[in-house]
């Protein structure tokens, strides 16, 4: 492992503002209550840990839209980190998986403390006062919408804040707790709610911790990204933020949830956990401990995904038709995707033949075939194609979109791979991206000076679109604007540089504007 470099110049540029002074005390004011926090890892940062911003969803409010956070206490101590949303083992072992993957000990992997009482977020703040208001990134983790919780080793934000960003990292409620349907509830998403409501108690706060609730970037992947989406065409999250920062995203454009068919679940689920079906079920369902549902979803919802339905409430229409007619919000978009989205979830013997049939029509499986470069091994084809469909094609169709609206946009693909030959298995996975922009590489990451300069750049072009909308700064190579007449992207690797995306004669035919 080399020694961490020293920033880049756009980084010294946007603390050239600060004064030398640090705050004596990380402490702000959370209505009458004081929220004492603790130094991070660098004296440059100030953390509040596990702050509240909605009460305990459980007993009579779970599977009920947030309710905001009131105490009578005069202090908090923000601390420590909250539990993770009730969930089970899928984000530990995946994390395990890609730490096996990489050579390293799996059992390095320790799981958090789970709860339904677990709606806080996580303050990274620049110690040093500034001039004027820091911009906000306010990070939606990832996870299938089913696992994952916001201090997870990749979001840790120490390196990132210190750099001149209050990061706000938030949990959500997950699985059948944050995405439940059921004819009985007028709400369907109340893991899209518990967001929201994050991003309101965002907008009330963070002006105490020097922060512009003018200048929120809402930054996510996969899942989290695919959130955002939603959150665009949300009319409850109008006004809460400006600009997003969208990574690995964009198959919640694909379509994959249905009210009705969430209905259809909700019902087989309910009938399961408490029989007939009576006035007082949803009731009997809330009096039942968090475990027992858990196991019993495992049943009723294997191989669902836990996306945003429309509900007429949080979600008016679907996301695609949003998309298509421009009827979302107008944010400044910085929007990408990973070279190997799916090759580590690919089995053993992959069949493009049958992924086609059962994916596309005939007449775009003759189209795809030559696409696809014959000399390819066939995990690479599907790799490229179900990357493509599920990541890049919609992606570069919200980027377009955005791009009409006169809006800036900018978009990468990143494929730096680690050195050596079990990083080379995986390629730039999915998720691969985050120890460069959160600047979090871990010991089991095999990690040279390339890899500490690529971080630096992305790091700086997440710094300053968050700061301005334009990831563009002093001594960093030049990322031009991404326009549906030159969709040109910033390809991310050992060398950075602009170029057609690979990927676009694909997306030309999976998914066309």
């Amino acid at each position: 492992m080399v020694k961490r470099k020293t920033a880049g110049l756009l980084i010294l540029v946007l603390l050239a503002g600060f004064t030398s002074t640090l705050h004596a005390t990380a402490q702000f004011k959370m209505g009458q209550v004081d929220v004492i926090g603790t130094p991070g890892t660098t004296v440059a940062v100030n953390r509040f840990l596990g702050v509240p911003f909605a009460q305990a969803p459980m007993g009579p409010l779970r599977w009920a839209p947030p309710q905001a956070w009131n105490s009578t206490q005069t202090v908090y101590k923000a601390d420590k980190f909250a539990p993770a949303c009730f969930q089970g083992p899928h984000i530990t072992n995946w994390y395990k998986g890609v730490v096996a993957g990489f050579g390293g000990d799996p059992e390095t992997v320790v799981s958090p403390k789970i709860d339904e009482d677990c709606l806080y977020l996580n303050i990274y703040q620049p110690s040093a006062k500034a001039d004027k208001p820091f911009p906000v990134i306010v990070f939606i983790h990832g996870g299938s919408n089913k696992g994952g919780w916001p201090y997870e080793p990749n979001y840790l934000a120490d390196d990132l804040a210190a750099k001149g960003v209050i990061v706000v990292t938030i949990a959500y409620r997950l699985g059948v707790f944050g995405f439940f349907s059921h004819p009985d509830l007028p709400n369907s998403n109340f893991g899209l709610l518990d967001q929201v409501m994050a991003l309101q108690w965002i907008q009330k706060h963070v002006g105490g911790l020097a922060g512009d609730p003018g200048n929120v970037t809402v930054m996510g992947e996969s899942a989290g990204a695919n959130n955002i989406g939603f959150l665009l065409a949300s009319p409850l999250a109008q006004g809460l933020f400006k600009r997003v920062i969208h990574q690995s995203g964009g198959s919640g454009l694909t379509g994959r949830s249905s009210r009705l068919a969430h209905l259809k679940l909700g019902d087989r689920f309910a009938q399961q956990l408490v029989g007939t079906k009576t006035p007082d079920t949803l009731n009997k369902m809330r009096r039942i401990p968090a475990e027992k549902i858990r196991l019993t979803a495992l049943q009723v919802y294997q191989d669902h995904y836990f996306d945003a339905v429309v509900d007429g409430h949080s979600v008016t229409r679907p996301l695609l038709e949003s998309v298509m007619d421009n009827s979302f919000a107008g944010v400044d978009l910085l929007i990408g995707s990973n070279d190997d989205e799916w090759l580590m979830y690919l089995d053993d013997d992959p069949d493009v033949p049958s992924w086609l049939a059962e994916n596309v029509t005939a007449k775009d499986a003759e189209l795809l075939w030559p696409l696809l470069q014959p000399a390819l091994e066939p995990a690479r084809q599907l790799d490229l194609l179900i990357t493509a469909r599920s990541f890049v094609c919609p992606s570069l169709l919200l980027a377009a979109r955005l791009s009409e609206r006169k809006q800036q946009v900018w978009v990468y693909h990143f494929l730096r791979q680690r050195q050596g030959e079990l990083a080379a298995s995986m390629g730039a996975y999915h998720g691969a991206e985050l120890p460069y922009v959160f600047g979090t590489h871990d010991a089991w990451l095999p990690t040279d000076a390339i890899d500490l300069r690529l971080s630096d750049n992305m790091q700086s072009y997440w710094l300053a679109f968050a700061a301005t909308g334009d990831p563009n700064g002093p001594g960093q190579p030049s990322w031009p604007s991404y326009r549906p007449n030159q969709p040109t992207v910033q390809i991310l690797n050992n060398k950075i540089r602009s170029a057609s995306h690979s990927s676009q004669s694909l997306c030309d035919v999976l998914m066309p504007n």
